[in-house]
């Protein structure tokens, strides 16, 4: 981690980079968490509404 740290930090354009990445991969992550809960909650209304 303080190795990245020290590479980016020589770059102001680099940080901006690293953080649009990381930004990213955290959105991304989310993205999928957030898709995967809704897709499980629709599934299991479903069954119900069908009753």
């Amino acid at each position: 981690m303080a190795f990245m740290y020290k590479i980016v930090a020589v770059d102001p354009h680099s940080v901006a980079e690293a953080k649009k990445w990381i930004g990213r991969i955290i959105f991304g992550t989310i993205g999928v968490e957030v898709a995967g809960t809704l897709t499980h909650a629709l599934i299991a209304s479903v069954p119900a509404a069908a009753h």
